[in-house]
């Protein structure tokens, strides 16, 4: 890690935690809490909204390092300005949608139609700067609003999504250093470094929620960054590596849902992360968990990230899915665990 690295990392998670000791405050005086129903995972009223202090963290990294590569290469490092501010404004126009729903202030349909807008002037935007057609536009899009929703969904526990933001930040950052590409391992650490920063006042005993204000963010970060990747030609395994878990608990849910007949507009606690929880595991031991599987599929990974996709990198592939059952087994297998104990008991 050369020094720039280290201080845009160590600037995000500073500045979060600066930000959040201001902004918790003032957003518990205003009523921007979590009040604890049926559906939730807490017990106690929460400050949400949280994910604002992030988004200083991000942004205020994130300048710092626009500005260190101009004063390093001077005009010549102004071309390299639009993918930051790009992301920065993309990240905190999803963070704004996030706090009208903790504000109570935006329908359902206006967030998903601005979620959607905003997926796909960014996609239009990085079909600009490469050779990107219509089609990859659309589906870049229909991926943003995806993983934006995915995210927020499964931010239900202490400390889940925000250990994942570190995890997925620093692999980014990884990535983009293997590959080469200065731009992405910037906004990787100031994501990495911002979630770093909030951890300690979203883990055990909760201090505040990320809130919707936080998972959007958060999500159109790292969907801005995968995007970016892609089009510089990471194969996708990489790209997905740290998300397959989101992605494989939130897709599964909504399928094992609709063969139910249930409504998957309505609020429910049966994502795999919650049932696991709700099988005896406290907050903290599944946020570990969710975070070293994905730890787990990053390694898996390296040998694509090194040679492509070859035959003899698909073996990796293999053991995503024996991470993937052993992810969705654990409630069961806890369930009947608590279960046998209290017949024996």
């Amino acid at each position: 890690m050369d020094l720039l690295s280290l201080v845009i990392f160590v600037v995000a998670a500073v500045v979060t935690t600066v930000s959040a000791l201001i902004a918790f405050p003032m957003l518990r005086r205003a009523g921007v809490v979590d009040v604890p129903s049926h559906r939730s995972s807490h017990t106690q009223a929460t400050v949400r909204g949280g994910g604002v202090a992030i988004g200083c963290g991000i942004t205020v990294a994130t300048v710092m390092g626009m500005v260190w590569n101009v004063t390093e290469h001077g005009v010549f490092g102004l071309g390299s300005l639009m993918l930051p501010i790009v992301f920065l404004v993309l990240t905190w126009c999803y963070s704004a949608i996030g706090m009208s729903d903790d504000l109570d202030s935006l329908q359902p349909i206006g967030r998903l139609f601005g979620q959607i807008v905003l997926a796909l002037v960014f996609s239009s935007c990085i079909a600009l700067f490469s050779t990107q057609g219509i089609a990859h536009i659309i589906v870049f899009a229909i991926i943003g609003v995806a993983l934006v929703n995915a995210v927020n969904f499964v931010d239900g526990l202490n400390g889940y999504v925000t250990t994942w933001s570190i995890i997925t930040g620093a692999w980014f950052a990884f990535v983009g250093s293997w590959i080469d590409e200065g731009d992405v391992v910037l906004l990787s650490l100031a994501l990495a470094g911002a979630a770093a920063g909030f951890l300690p006042f979203n883990l055990g005993r909760a201090k505040a929620f990320l809130g919707d204000t936080g998972s959007y963010g958060i999500g159109a970060a790292i969907f801005a960054i995968a995007v970016w990747l892609f089009v510089t030609g990471v194969p996708i395994v990489v790209i997905i590596a740290p998300m397959i878990f989101v992605l494989f608990d939130v897709g599964l849910t909504l399928v094992l849902r609709l063969f139910q007949g249930e409504n998957i507009l309505l609020p429910h606690r049966q994502h795999i992360y919650q049932r696991i929880q709700q099988a005896g595991w406290s907050h903290g031991s599944v946020s570990l968990f969710h975070a070293s599987l994905s730890v787990l599929a990053c390694i898996l990974a390296v040998p694509t990230l090194i040679a492509g996709n070859t035959a003899t990198t698909y073996p990796a592939h293999v053991f995503w899915a024996g991470l993937l059952a052993l992810y969705a087994l654990l409630p069961m297998w806890l369930i009947r665990r608590e279960t046998a104990k209290a017949v024996h008991a």
